[in-house]
């Protein structure tokens, strides 16, 4: 569908501009406060999203959010839909566009971009002008209404911290490291629970040529937008344009799971690059086993990625994930002298002949043991030519940990070379996504999240499961590597449980992170031959509470997987609401068994309970999964 361009209404106000979504639904404000500060709000309905908060960017010294008269828009609406893999095959930019000119006081003339969806607002800075400036900040923030508990994490090198909760003016402004205090910097999305219910979430779109944005708290309930890997600030030649400030709002954690903000406000791709917008046949989603994670660097030995090729296939994965250790002759890879490209080659001669594709691992810094890095152009120009000479289909890139400006620029340059030479790329040791997968669709998924190679040496708190997919997976994929089934792993979690992340956690590139043995022989060894990585269509069911319970239901094609796992520290009655279901539908279920560890209770052919509802009692750390479709009648 072309988008559709109608002019829209506003009004203009002694003191500022009101701006509505298409349904009058969601209402932004911006305007001038008495100390001639420029601020925004928000409504939803009649609730209070945002109260009044600062607005202004700093450029070459001069904040513009200071002196600065609003002018007089015209408005515009927007209706399209495009493409997508996660959670849904379409996704929608439905939204009235306000690009309201401002007259800045020194004579810059300059326009701040706002865009009104029926579930959020965004806006950004576009500033005209030649040669290289300087940004030094921006006095965006967002102050919540009193009573809003944020969920954040607080690891802002490659965003793997714990996500946790507390009412905004008590979350720390500084913590103790080795014999200092540091500033603390949240890295987004952070998800409000708002006072009088309903929800927002906070964080940064379309994140192109320009510092990676965090937000600082300031000890009262507004939080401040900040550039922490680019103190000092950082050039920008030509026209500045910043990526879209990003606040969803929404009623229910359903319809946050089903926002398409952040990618709605991300740029198009490339039709030069993807003339299918994303639909190119070789940019495949799918399954993979990964050759580190429960063996470690060891994983590369030459000698046993053959075998690892034959578990894949036998698990119906689509690739393997040739990871870390292989560029070096310290792990095997290299094993009698060999040339690693002539190896990579003969690999993926062998996996082509088992149906499945090898993606490889590579570091992006200088000076790591285990072979070089990714900084030098001319680096990049030789590793993907000597890929795809070999038949590599993808490449996970890591160990960014920034998002300074620089390393921006280096992400968008690796996603161009990449698709360039028609292949997927995942980054990880990287920042939040903003949207990316729809600029760049090759990116199948990235890191940027705290994800279960943790369970390896330690495990995850149960609430940062059940918090996830409402914070960090709704701004985009997660390579969470779900599902362990082996015992030693499963920590504070069941089989149940770990399984049903993959139902929970969303990622079109799905790496199983256990050993293939005891994949091959687990009662969830047809769901791991099965497990779609995209889906049709997604709900989140009634009883979902961010951080302590999640169930939901995912469809592909006539097919749906549910899943409900449990984070709270205590058993809780629960009724799932299948009634969605058709009533043909019969399903296999897997239940853990009480005061059984590690048993699982399989029922094949379950016909839907009347009224579609399974009751369920779940122990701290458990979890139910149901695979439904329809009754094969007999002819």
């Amino acid at each position: 569908m072309l988008p559709l361009l109608l002019l829209g209404s506003l009004s203009l106000h002694a003191v500022g501009i009101d701006c509505e979504s298409p349904s009058g639904l969601v209402r932004a404000r911006v305007e001038t406060d008495r100390e001639g500060r420029l601020v925004w709000s928000l409504m939803h309905g009649a609730r209070r999203v945002m109260e009044a908060s600062p607005l202004g960017l700093t450029v070459d010294g001069t904040d513009l959010g200071r002196g600065t008269t609003p002018g007089v828009p015209r408005a515009e609406t927007v209706n399209e839909s495009f493409f997508w893999r996660g959670g849904k095959s379409e996704a929608f930019n439905r939204c009235r566009v306000f690009p309201i000119p401002m007259d800045h006081k020194s004579g810059l003339r300059w326009t701040l971009e706002a865009r009104v969806f029926d579930d959020g607002f965004a806006w950004r800075y576009r500033v005209p002008g030649h040669g290289v400036r300087t940004v030094s900040g921006e006095a965006s923030s967002w102050t919540a209404p009193e009573g809003a508990w944020a969920w954040y994490q607080t690891d802002t090198r490659n965003y793997e911290g714990v996500y946790q909760r507390r009412l905004i003016p008590e979350i720390p402004l500084q913590v103790k490291a080795k014999d200092r205090e540091i500033p603390v910097h949240l890295g987004p999305p952070v998800t409000l629970e708002l006072p009088g219910g309903g929800y927002a979430l906070i964080t940064e779109a379309n994140l192109r040529r320009y510092s990676g944005m965090t937000l600082r708290p300031t000890g009262t309930a507004r939080l401040q937008a900040a550039f922490e890997d680019d103190p000092s600030g950082f050039p920008v030649e030509g026209e500045i344009i910043t990526p879209w400030r990003v606040t969803v709002t929404v009623p229910d954690l359903d319809a946050l799971i089903q926002s398409d903000v952040v990618a709605a406000l991300a740029d198009p791709p490339d039709p030069g690059l993807f003339p299918l917008g994303g639909r190119e046949a070789w940019i495949r989603p799918g399954r993979a086993l990964i050759t580190w994670c429960v063996f470690g660097n060891d994983g590369a030995q030459w000698h046993l990625q053959k075998w690892f090729v034959d578990q894949a296939a036998a698990l119906h994965c689509e690739f393997l994930l040739l990871d870390g250790g292989w560029r070096s002759a310290r792990w095997g890879f290299l094993a009698d002298g060999a040339d690693p490209w002539a190896r990579l080659k003969e690999l993926c001669g062998y996996a082509r002949t088992r149906g499945v594709g090898i993606l490889v691992w590579h570091a992006y810094p200088e000076g790591r043991n285990d072979g070089p890095g990714l900084t030098r152009k001319e680096a990049r120009d030789e590793f993907f030519l000597r890929c795809r000479e070999a038949g590599v289909q993808g490449v996970k890139i890591d160990f960014f940990d920034s998002e300074s400006r620089e390393v921006v620029e280096a992400w968008e340059d690796l996603s161009r070379r990449a698709a360039e030479n028609q292949m997927t790329i995942n980054f990880h040791g990287a920042n939040k996504p903003t949207g990316e997968s729809r600029t760049w669709p090759n990116q199948i998924t990235r890191e940027g999240i705290r994800e279960q190679e943790y369970v390896l040496w330690g495990e995850l708190p149960l609430p940062h499961y059940a918090a996830l997919p409402f914070t960090r997976l709704v701004a985009g994929p997660g390579d969470f590597l779900p599902g362990y089934v082996r015992a030693r792993y499963l920590r504070n979690t069941s089989a149940v449980f770990q399984m049903g992340t993959a139902i929970t956690a969303t990622s079109p590139f799905l790496c199983w992170p256990d050993h293939p043995e005891d994949y091959r022989g687990s009662v969830f060894l047809g769901l791991v031959q099965a497990m779609p990585t995209v889906w049709d269509e997604t709900r989140v069911l009634q009883g979902t509470e961010i951080g302590k319970r999640i169930a939901v239901a995912r469809r592909s094609g006539r097919e749906w997987f549910t899943a409900a796992i449990h984070c709270e520290d205590q058993p809780r009655p629960w009724s799932l609401d299948l009634s969605f279901l058709p009533a043909d539908y019969v399903g296999t279920t897997y239940l853990d068994q009480p005061g059984a560890a590690g048993k699982v209770a399989v029922e094949v052919g379950k016909a839907l309970p009347p009224g579609a509802k399974i009751e369920l009692n779940l122990a701290p750390g458990a979890g139910f999964i149901g695979w439904w479709k329809p009754a094969v009648r007999p002819r």
